[in-house]
């Protein structure tokens, strides 16, 4: 067995982790150079994404009416199931806002504001059980301030 290595001969081991190095770094640099010329979301492009992400809080302020029309009479649940889905209905519209509320304040504070405040007074008719005319205009008022606060789209 010889200490020595012969003088110009590389290992395959070596080749194959300068290679994969190589790779790794080439990579690298074409992802950093991708990103830095990459254009920049507009304005306009930001609040469609938001309203995209908005689309379940809407539909849930919309079915949450609906299921509940169904579900309570003189004050009674009178359908279980559908007085379940009225709130579940909500715990929808509570998950869309929550993952939103901070582009909700970056457009307008006392928007995003109204919001919860209109989402929280529908949620208080639900659980009080009151008629299903209020909880329709509490459900209107809800879905109008969710599209002021994001504006028509």
């Amino acid at each position: 067995m010889s200490l020595y290595r012969q003088a110009g001969r590389a290992s395959g081991r070596t080749l194959a982790l300068t290679a994969a190095g190589a790779l790794v770094a080439g990579l690298l640099v074409g992802f950093a150079l991708g990103r830095s010329t990459a254009p920049d979301p507009t304005v306009a492009e930001k609040v469609a994404d938001l309203r995209s992400r908005l689309r379940p809080a809407e539909q849930g302020l919309e079915l949450t009416a609906t299921e509940y029309a169904q579900a309570v009479r003189g004050g009674r649940v009178v359908q279980p199931t559908e007085y379940e889905a009225a709130q579940a209905d909500l715990g929808r519209v509570d998950d869309a806002l929550a993952g939103a509320r901070a582009d909700l304040r970056a457009l307008s504070a006392d928007r995003a504001g109204a919001l919860d405040r209109a989402v929280a007074t529908l949620r208080g008719a639900v659980t009080r059980r009151a008629e299903p005319a209020e909880v329709q205009r509490l459900s209107d008022a809800a879905r109008a301030a969710l599209r002021a606060a994001v504006g028509p789209g």
